[in-house]
């Protein structure tokens, strides 16, 4: 058995893990990462970056697609593998690069799974590392099904994968990836059914605004069913068959399971420490510490944030560096995160949904409405659109906004910028944006 001793061993390779071990190595610490899959992580290898790949696709599909009639004579085809080529080029050297930018800046990398043995303690294949402090950044994987047939059903790296385009698509979820690959599926030429157990789809964001959605999801040729849970899954011929618990049943040559992730716990298989963890990932506090551990950390989806957010994956790792250096004096603030659906047209959010103002009492009002009718939709063919702003009465100071149109995506950024800098409205509508663009359309949704 080989013995390493190092001041903090990271676990995991992804982004967050990348902003912690520089900000240790920066600050004198010996440090090493350790990951048993590509370096990388999951938003650069499987997730945020491969996608919006295929997301731009379909945006340019949909674009064209929505003037036929008015200035574009036919909307463009999808070449799916040629897509797949240009996503994998660019995905071609990155876990390599990844590997080799640690050992550049003076970390140690290690190929391997690695187990928690003690809070001070580390196992990787027959070697030992001990270290000060243990950072966790294992990620999260996609949630199982747990039904008869699972093992028949890909996941969003399948998709990510996929050689051809199948004919008939059913995607199983409500959430983030659901609405994000059926679209994008939809667009690229594939009959797509979403099925969700529940009602609502994507609660984290405004009601209002999911309604929209569902309305422009419709429009692009998805079918949404609610109230769907699946029972089995059984393969038919040549294709597979969906049963739900509603006794319907859903033909499909490809089926991906897109109901959400869990946090990947395997570090902990072999330790006896009890290390607290909840449904959503280790139990941290503030500081990233976690909450029965105090030489123990963790970052990114396998801590219990709230959110598997890239932003606040990467804000976390910068601030546990600066937390094990200087004695845990930065705390997350998870106050204003913005985030987006990059559905067509996209989705966003930042700040108070109106449900929560109201459960804590704020004095408030509501400006909303639909962008259907202004320049910037009409020019773009854009029938399905949505807005809501939650402004403080007395200080004038954004409390939430929620938006349903194109780039929302990049216009949620200004609102959480209001929002985390105390910008009201009279500053926001004097402000001189250029004219005419997306951005400059807030002055429109706040009163």
């Amino acid at each position: 058995m080989k013995h390493q001793k190092f001041d903090t061993v990271i676990i995991g390779s992804g982004t967050s893990a990348y902003y912690a071990a520089r900000g240790l190595q920066k600050g004198g610490q010996k440090v090493a990462v350790v990951d048993r899959q590509e370096f990388g992580g999951t938003c650069a290898l499987r997730g945020c970056q491969p996608k919006k790949y295929l997301v731009a696709n379909a945006e340019a599909v949909a674009a064209a697609a929505h003037l036929v009639g008015s200035g574009i004579v036919a909307a463009p085809k999808t070449d799916w593998p040629a897509l797949q080529s240009l996503k994998n080029d660019f995905l071609e050297g990155i876990s390599e690069d990844s590997f080799n930018g640690y050992e550049k800046a003076g970390i140690t990398p290690v190929r391997g799974e690695a187990f928690l043995v003690d809070e001070h303690t580390v196992l990787v294949g027959r070697t030992t590392f001990t270290a000060d402090a243990i950072i966790l950044a294992t990620g999260s994987s996609p949630r199982p099904l747990d039904i008869q047939g699972a093992e028949l059903a890909g996941t969003s790296d399948t998709f990510l994968e996929l050689p051809e385009l199948p004919e008939r698509i059913v995607f199983v979820g409500g959430g983030f990836i659901s609405f994000e690959f059926a679209t994008i599926a939809a667009y690229a030429g594939s009959k797509v059914t979403m099925l969700h157990r529940g009602q609502r789809p994507l609660k984290a964001f405004d009601p209002d605004a999911v309604a929209s959605l569902l309305e422009a999801t419709e429009t692009s040729g998805i079918e949404f069913r609610a109230n769907e849970t699946i029972a089995t899954l059984k393969r038919k011929g040549t294709h597979l068959q969906i049963a739900t618990t509603a006794g319907n049943t859903f033909d499909a040559d490809c089926v991906i399971n897109a109901s959400g992730r869990v946090p990947n716990l395997g570090v902990l298989a072999h330790s006896s420490l009890g290390v607290a963890t909840t449904p959503r990932g280790i139990s941290v506090n503030s500081f990233m510490q976690s909450t029965s551990h105090s030489s123990i950390y963790a970052i990114g989806d396998v801590a219990d944030t709230g959110y598997q957010l890239a932003t606040v994956a990467d804000q976390a790792g910068i601030l546990v560096a600066e937390n094990i250096l200087n004695e845990n004096r930065n705390p997350l603030d998870l106050t204003t995160v913005a985030s987006a659906v990059f559905t067509i047209p996209n989705l966003a959010r930042v700040g108070l949904l109106e449900e929560e103002a109201k459960a804590k009492g704020l004095n408030f009002r509501v400006s909303k409405g639909t962008t259907r009718a202004w320049p910037s939709s009409l020019r773009i063919g854009e029938k399905h659109s949505y807005y809501k702003v939650l402004i403080e009465n007395g200080t004038d100071r954004i409390l939430g906004a929620h938006l349903l149109r194109h780039q929302a995506s990049e216009v949620i950024n200004l609102f959480a910028l209001a929002i985390s800098k105390g910008i009201t409205v009279p500053e926001l509508k004097s402000t001189l944006w250029a004219y005419p663009t997306i951005g400059s359309d807030i002055k429109n949704m706040i009163f």
